[in-house]
C-alpha cells in the first residue's frame, strides 16, 4: 500500500469517520447534478508530458456496462497494468458517475500513476484532489466517505472547512498547471510560505 503520511491512528480515524458522517447526514446525500462538472471534465488526466490519452482513443470493449469495465478494471490493476486500469475504468467512471466502488478504484489508479511519476504532474495531482473529493462529497457509505476525505487530507494537508463550498475549497488546494509550482504531497509545497510572506510584506 502506498502512503504519503503516516497512517492515521484510531482516534484520528474514528474523528474522520464521525466528521464524515456529520457531513453526510447534514447534506441529505445530495443528488449528482450537471452543474458539478469539476468531476466530469476526464480529458485532463491524460495530459501528461504532453501526451493526451482519452479513454475512447484505445478502449475497444464493444458495448461492456460500467460493471464489466470496473471488474476488467480492476483485474488489470491487480496484475500491474496501470494504463490500461485507468483506461478501463475511466470510461467506467463515464459511463456511471455515480458508482463510488469503480471511482474509488478509478482514483487509485490514478494515485499509483502519480506516485510512479519522478516529477508529479500537477494536472494529475488537481483531477487526483477532485476524483477523492467527490468520493468523500457523494458517497452513501460513512466508511467511503472518511477513505475520500483521508486521501483528500494524504494530498493536500487539509480539509474542507465546516459550510465550505466545492469550489472555495478547491481554489485554496488545487495547483497551477503550468508547473510553476511543483507537487508536494501533504501541501507542503516550497513557495506557499513565500507568498504568504509576500501577502504579509503587503499588507
Amino acid at each position: 500500500m502506498i502512503a504519503y503520511r503516516p497512517a492515521f491512528h484510531l482516534s484520528e480515524r474514528c474523528q474522520l469517520l464521525t466528521v464524515a458522517t456529520a457531513l453526510l447526514l447534514a447534506s441529505g446525500l445530495p443528488a449528482f447534478s450537471k452543474s458539478e462538472d469539476f468531476i466530469m471534465d476526464t480529458s485532463g488526466v491524460g495530459k501528461t508530458n504532453g501526451t493526451i490519452v482519452s479513454s475512447d482513443q484505445f478502449l475497444e470493449l464493444g458495448v461492456a456496462g460500467p460493471n464489466a469495465l470496473r471488474l476488467e478494471g480492476e483485474q488489470s490493476l491487480r496484475m500491474g497494468n496501470l494504463d490500461r486500469a485507468i483506461t478501463v475504468l475511466q470510461r467506467s467512471v463515464e459511463m456511471a458517475p455515480l458508482d463510488m466502488d469503480g471511482r474509488i478504484l478509478y482514483a487509485e489508479a490514478l494515485e499509483k500513476k502519480l506516485m510512479k511519476q519522478h516529477e508529479k504532474d500537477p494536472i494529475l495531482f488537481n483531477f487526483l484532489v477532485k476524483q477523492w473529493l467527490f468520493v468523500f462529497k457523494k458517497s452513501e457509505f460513512p466508511d467511503q466517505a472518511m477513505q475520500g476525505l483521508q486521501h483528500v487530507v494524504n494530498l493536500t494537508g487539509t480539509q474542507p472547512k465546516r459550510m465550505e463550498s466545492v469550489p472555495k475549497f478547491l481554489n485554496r488546494v488545487l495547483l497551477p498547471e503550468d508547473g510553476s509550482t511543483k507537487v508536494a504531497l501533504g501541501g507542503a509545497h516550497p513557495n506557499s510560505e513565500e507568498k504568504s510572506d509576500e501577502k504579509k510584506n503587503q499588507e
